[in-house]
C-alpha cells in the first residue's frame, strides 16, 4: 500500500510597506531651491520619489513652514524661480490635502494622478504634530515636541523642525504594526546624518550626502 507524503504549505513572505517621512533638506533639492541644492542631489532625490511611488510619504507641517521660509529667503537670489517654486508648492499642498482619506487610512497608497513634471510625484500626507485632530491634542503635542527638543534633541544638533520629524517617524512607526503577512518599514528621507539616524528602520541604500 503506498502513501502519498504532504508537504506543510509554505507561508509567502510578508508584503513590505513602506513610510517615508520627508525632511525640509530633501523638498530643498526636489524643487531646486536657489542656494539650497546641488544639481546631482536633486535628480537622485527625484529618481527616489519616482522610484517609490507606491509608497507613503509624510510632510509634518513644520517641515512645509521651514520650506516656505527657504523660498522666501531664495527671491534675493532669484525672484522668478520662487515665485514659481512657491506656486508649485502650494498647488503640490492643495493636491494633498484634496485626499483627507489618506490622513486618516495610513495603509492607503497615493496614486500620482497628473501629467505635469513635479505631479508625476505622489500626493503627501500632510500630518500635524503627533497626527493630533483637536486643538487641545495640537496644543499637547506642541508641548511634548518643545521639550523633546530641549531636553533631548538641541544637544544633538537637531532643530524643532527636526523633533517634529523623529516624532512623525517614532509615531508611524507605534501605529504600524508588522505581523506575518505585512511588514511596515519606517524611514526618514533626509540630507543631514544627525536626524538620519533617529530614523526606526535603516534604511539598505540611504542617500544622504551631507555631514552635520
Amino acid at each position: 500500500m503506498s502513501s502519498t507524503r504532504f508537504k506543510p504549505a509554505q507561508s509567502s513572505a510578508p508584503v513590505v510597506k513602506r513610510l517615508y517621512v520627508i525632511d525640509t533638506s530633501y523638498l530643498l533639492e526636489l524643487y531646486r531651491v536657489e542656494g539650497d541644492y546641488e544639481e546631482q542631489a536633486h535628480l537622485k532625490i527625484k529618481e527616489r520619489f519616482q522610484s517609490e511611488s507606491s509608497s507613503q510619504f509624510f510632510v509634518p507641517v513644520a517641515v512645509l513652514f521651514e520650506l516656505a521660509n527657504h523660498i522666501a529667503d531664495a527671491h534675493r537670489k532669484n525672484f522668478c524661480s520662487s515665485q514659481r517654486i512657491a506656486k508649485e508648492l502650494q498647488r503640490k499642498v492643495q493636491e494633498s490635502l484634496a485626499r483627507p482619506s489618506l490622513v486618516t487610512s495610513p495603509t492607503r497608497v497615493p496614486q500620482p494622478t497628473q501629467p505635469d513634471d513635479q505631479e508625476k510625484l505622489p500626493p503627501w500626507i500632510i500630518t500635524y504634530a503627533a497626527g493630533c485632530s483637536t486643538l487641545e491634542g495640537l496644543m499637547d503635542a506642541l508641548s511634548s515636541c518643545v521639550s523633546r527638543f530641549s531636553e533631548e534633541f538641541a544637544a544633538n544638533q537637531l532643530g524643532l523642525t527636526d523633533t517634529a520629524v523623529v516624532l512623525e517617524a517614532q509615531r508611524l512607526r507605534q501605529q504600524n504594526k508588522s505581523d506575518s503577512s505585512r511588514q511596515y518599514k519606517i524611514h526618514i528621507w533626509t540630507r543631514h546624518a544627525a536626524l538620519k539616524a533617529h530614523e526606526p528602520d535603516a534604511e539598505d541604500a540611504p542617500f544622504i550626502g551631507l555631514v552635520d
